[in-house]
């Protein structure tokens, strides 16, 4: 993220938690999608998109949906591509489908 666009600290992590709530949001009604439909089963590769903070990123995911609740059992954990962790604002506490668990730093508000 650019240092120089004026934004204090706190402005920029609650800026990140906004777009990662924004990509898990997106992402349980992938979800609530594959499970009214009754088409993935528990170890099928499902397309959901990075949750990181980056603004620009969708970048694609592929979890089963077993693999996506549980890392989303932990509130304040998101998975994102390696390379796309936040470490200023998260720290990285594990791996799923060859993708980065993050949990933030401070609670998500």
């Amino acid at each position: 993220m650019s240092e120089g666009n004026g934004w204090n600290d706190e402005h920029r992590r609650r800026r990140v938690v906004k777009n990662e709530l924004a990509f898990r949001a997106h992402n349980e009604r992938r979800r609530e999608l594959e499970l009214e439909i009754g088409d993935a089963g528990s170890e099928d590769a499902v397309p959901f998109v990075c949750e990181c903070g980056l603004p620009d990123c969708a970048a694609p995911i592929e979890l089963s949906i077993q693999e996506y609740e549980q890392v989303h059992a932990e509130p304040d954990r998101f998975v994102v591509r390696r390379g796309h962790e936040l470490l200023r604002y998260e720290r990285v506490v594990g791996e799923v489908g060859g993708y980065r668990i993050v949990e933030k730093l401070q609670p998500v508000d």
